[in-house]
This record gives C-alpha cells, sequence and structure tokens, in this order.
C-alpha cells in the first residue's frame, strides 16, 4: 500500500484530540473523555484503519450539540481525501468499522458516544464498569463516579450485554446498532447481518469485550491494565483457555493493516467456539459450586 505513513495518521490524532478538548468548553457540551487506544491508558501505535473512540457529553441531544461535530467530519473528510486517507465521523452504539474488505489506503473513523448524563446511566453496567478508568476533560473522575459497583459473574453471564446476549447475536447473524445522526442527533437503529463485511467487527468486538468484562467480573486488574497485545496471551494463561479466541484476536490485530480478509463465516465460528465454551465452563462451575455447598451442608 502506497500512501500516507503512520507520522501522519498520528499528526492527525493530535490535531483532533486538539479539536476535542477545545468542543469540551462549548456551550452544547458538558465534557469529553478519550477511550480506548485514543486514551493513552493502553500502548498503542496507530494501524492503517485507525478508530479514534471518544465520549461527549452534551447537554441535550440535539443540533445544537451536533452540528459542530457535522462541521468537523465535513472538514476533515475533505482534509483526508487530499492526503489518500478515507475519514469518517459516526455516533454510533456498536462495534462499527468501515466495511472494507482490503484496505487499500489508510481509513480514519472517529466512533463517538454521544450522551446526557441520563443516557449515559441507561447503559448497561458491565459497560460503565469497564468505562470507569477514562478520564475526562472538565471532571476528570466523572466515568468513576458514573460507574455502577463491580458487576458480579452471574451479570457478566445473563445481564445486559452480558454474555448470554452477545453469544445469542453472533448464534442469530444479526447484531443491532444505534446511530444518532448529525447534526440533529436523532436516532436511527440498524441491523448488520452475516452477509455483511461489518459483521467480521461485531465478531472481534464482542469475544474481545467478553474476554476482559469476564476478567473484571472476576476482579482481575490485568483485565483494565493490559493492552490487546498483552492482554489474550494472559487471559489464555491465566483465565479461561481458548485457541478460537486467540486466533480470531490474531485476525484482529492484522485487520488494523490489512482489513476485513477474514471470511464472515469463520470469523462467526471461532466467536463462537469461544463463547459458548465459556458458557459451558461457567454453567458446569456453578455445578460444581452448587453440589459442594450441598455436600459442605450435609457434613454438618
Amino acid at each position: 500500500m502506497t500512501g500516507p505513513n503512520r507520522d501522519e495518521i498520528s499528526r492527525i490524532i493530535a490535531d483532533l484530540k486538539v479539536w476535542f478538548r477545545s468542543y469540551a468548553m462549548h456551550p452544547a457540551c458538558v465534557d469529553v473523555a478519550f477511550i480506548g487506544n485514543t486514551s493513552g491508558h493502553y500502548a498503542s501505535a496507530p494501524g492503517l484503519m485507525v478508530d479514534f473512540d471518544a465520549f461527549v457529553f452534551v447537554k441535550e441531544m440535539d443540533a445544537a450539540a451536533g452540528q459542530p461535530l457535522a462541521d468537523l467530519r465535513e472538514r476533515w473528510i475533505a482534509e483526508c481525501d487530499a492526503l489518500g486517507i478515507d475519514f469518517d465521523l459516526r455516533v454510533i452504539e456498536g462495534p462499527y468499522k468501515p466495511a472494507i474488505a482490503i484496505l487499500r489506503r489508510p481509513a480514519f473513523v472517529v466512533h463517538l458516544g454521544v450522551f446526557t448524563e441520563t443516557l449515559y446511566l441507561a447503559a448497561s453496567p458491565l459497560k460503565r464498569w469497564a468505562w470507569r478508568k477514562y478520564i475526562c476533560e472538565r471532571e476528570p473522575g466523572r466515568l468513576a463516579r458514573l460507574a455502577p459497583s463491580q458487576p458480579t459473574l452471574a451479570e457478566f453471564a445473563n445481564g445486559p450485554k452480558g454474555l448470554r446476549e452477545r453469544c445469542a447475536a453472533i448464534n442469530d447473524r444479526s447484531v443491532e446498532m444505534t446511530e444518532w445522526l448529525l447534526p440533529s442527533l436523532q436516532a436511527r437503529r440498524f441491523v448488520v447481518t452475516l452477509d455483511q463485511t461489518n459483521f467480521v467487527e461485531c465478531c472481534f468486538a464482542y469475544a474481545a469485550n467478553t474476554a476482559r468484562n469476564h476478567a473484571r467480573a472476576l476482579g482481575l486488574a490485568e483485565a483494565d491494565q493490559l493492552g490487546n497485545s498483552e492482554f489474550f496471551a494472559w487471559y489464555n494463561a491465566a483465565v479461561f483457555r481458548s485457541p478460537d479466541l486467540i486466533l480470531l484476536m490474531d485476525y484482529k490485530a492484522a485487520c488494523r493493516d490489512q482489513g476485513f480478509v477474514l471470511q464472515v463465516a469463520r470469523a462467526r465460528d471461532l466467536a463462537l467456539g469461544y463463547m459458548q465454551a465459556l458458557q459451558q465452563h461457567l454453567v458446569e462451575s456453578q455445578r460444581a459450586a452448587s453440589g459442594a455447598r450441598v455436600k459442605s451442608t450435609s457434613d454438618r
């Protein structure tokens, strides 16, 4: 692939961070937080498919908040196209990435969560617990303040956005997402199905989040300390062994420079192989724990 190098991509990331820090002071904005690799919390170098993640807290979900984001998108689409880079900015809840089967030039997506505090508190406890570590620009501890108590294994397995729900979506070949359109920030729902390239990203994200949330429910600090390059090998060795997960995460890493070269059906098989085995493991562990309690009671 010819075109912009990684230094140019790093410059765009830095420029966007400056813009969002400025936007945090906009009258319609309440606060901004950089999430995931964008946050600097995990050591990471940008690939050629860039996912710039940020949360924006706003006073109202309306055009006063959305218009500056729409203007930013239009400006950067033009600037990046001149540099040989595809650019987009979307406000989407869900594992969205550009549906590019073979990456022929860099693709840069600003993937935003935009919330009022009320909307944020409606997000699943598993998500808000995972996000508690990120720092906001105006109130650094905002996400920690809005976090729930640590989810239990039962909540991880059966609660909203938990293992059972994620596994069912991949098994049913249908993942629902919500997008807030710019500049109005009006919500629309859409579905990504097995015949769409973006379903591969759903498999990547659901398996990766499942592993991290499993470790979080067990109270293991590594879930919020290790980047992807270290976390999944540690999880496989120390928490739950899954060759399917390791192979899927290897494909996920390759996607950052190649596009979605993995066949959708293969991604689904690997994600289900991991998540269904984990479901069975949790059921058996619960059964064994219940049996041990019964035996302990009968021995008294």
